[in-house]
C-alpha cells in the first residue's frame, strides 16, 4: 500500500502548490491587463444586444422598427437606438509545457522563464476578453464561462501545464481534443518542433476553427545566442552536451531560429491566423497591447 499513500501524498503536495500558486499568477495577470486597458471599460460596438449603447441618425440602411420615435420628436433628425454588441463567443487557451518551456537565461527578469510568461500571458488576456463579455476556458477541458470560477479553472489548468514534463505538451493534442463549433483558439508556447510536427497539427486545427491566435514565447537567448567564448550547451531532455565557441556557431544559428520563426508565421499566415512573437524580455504589457489592437481592429476575428 505504499506506493498508494505515496501517490496520494504527492498529488496532495500538488495541489497545495497549486493553490498557492495562484492567487500571486492572477493578481500578476490582473495589473498587466489593466495597464493595457489603462482605466478603460469593457470593449464596446453596436450590435443585437439588450443593453442601450447610444443614439445616432437615422440611414436609408437601417430598419425602420429601429426608429426611436421619443428621440427624434426632440428635434428636426431621425434617430435610431444602438444597443451594445453582446453574442459572446468560447475562447479557449492553449499553453505549452514540458522542460523546454522552463528555460530562462536572465533570473532578473520580472518572469523568468518561458512558462511563467505563457502563463501570464494567457491569463492577462483572458481577463481582458471576460471583460468584453466573452466566454473563456481551457482547451480540451470542455469548459468555457464568465466570472471568477473561468478564472479560477483556467488558472489550474495553465499551472498543472507548467508541471507537464510529456512530450505532447509541446504542441497542441489535437488528435484527442476538438474545438467547438465556432470557437476561436488561443495557443502560447515556444513553438520549437519540428516544423513538420507543427504543420500537421495547424493543419488539423485549422479545419476546425478559422479564428486563432498563435503567441510563440521565445527567450532572448534562443533568439539572439547571446554567449560569448566556449559554451557548454546542454539538452532540456537528456540530449548529448555540446562544447562549442559561440562565435563559431552564432551566424548559422541565429540564420536557423529566424527561419523557423518565419515558418511558424507563415504556417499561421497560411490560415488566416494572427501570430505574435513575445521575447521574454519585453514587457508582457506591450505584447498585449499589440495583440489587444489587432482584436479591436478585427484582425483577430471575433
Amino acid at each position: 500500500m505504499k506506493p498508494v499513500f505515496s501517490i496520494i501524498e504527492k498529488l496532495r503536495s500538488q495541489a497545495e502548490e497549486s493553490s498557492a500558486s495562484l492567487p500571486a499568477l492572477m493578481l500578476r495577470s490582473q495589473k498587466i491587463a489593466e495597464s493595457v486597458l489603462h482605466g478603460e471599460h469593457a470593449r464596446r460596438k453596436p450590435g443585437t444586444g439588450e443593453n442601450f449603447w447610444q443614439f445616432r441618425e437615422y440611414q436609408p440602411t437601417d430598419r425602420p422598427q429601429d426608429i426611436d420615435w421619443r428621440q427624434s420628436a426632440k428635434g428636426d433628425d431621425v434617430y435610431i437606438k444602438q444597443k451594445e454588441w453582446l453574442v459572446t463567443r468560447k475562447i479557449l487557451f492553449w499553453c505549452a509545457g514540458g522542460k523546454s518551456m522552463n528555460f530562462g537565461s536572465n533570473p532578473e527578469n520580472p518572469f523568468y522563464t518561458k512558462q511563467e510568461n505563457a502563463q501570464i500571458m494567457c491569463l492577462a488576456l483572458a481577463l481582458l476578453l471576460q471583460r468584453s463579455f466573452e466566454q473563456i476556458g481551457a482547451y480540451g477541458q470542455g469548459h468555457a464561462g464568465r466570472g471568477e470560477r473561468a478564472m479560477e479553472r483556467l488558472g489550474q489548468y495553465l499551472l498543472e501545464r507548467g508541471r507537464a514534463s510529456a512530450e505532447e505538451a509541446a504542441l497542441p493534442d489535437i488528435y484527442s481534443s476538438a474545438l467547438p463549433r465556432h470557437a476561436i483558439f488561443i495557443g502560447v508556447g515556444d513553438f520549437l518542433s519540428p516544423i513538420e510536427e507543427i504543420e500537421a497539427r495547424f493543419e488539423i486545427l485549422g479545419q476546425q476553427t478559422k479564428n486563432a491566435l498563435i503567441i510563440q514565447t521565445l527567450d532572448p537567448a534562443e533568439i539572439d545566442l547571446g554567449f560569448s567564448g566556449r559554451v557548454r550547451f546542454k539538452g532540456m531532455d537528456g540530449e548529448e552536451e555540446i562544447v562549442s565557441n559561440v562565435a563559431n556557431i552564432r551566424d548559422n544559428y541565429t540564420q536557423r531560429i529566424t527561419d523557423h520563426i518565419h515558418c511558424v508565421e507563415e504556417l499561421c499566415l497560411r490560415y488566416n491566423w494572427h501570430y505574435q512573437l513575445h521575447r521574454t524580455d519585453d514587457d508582457a504589457s506591450d505584447t498585449l497591447k499589440a495583440i489587444w489592437e489587432s482584436i479591436e481592429r478585427g484582425s483577430v476575428r471575433k
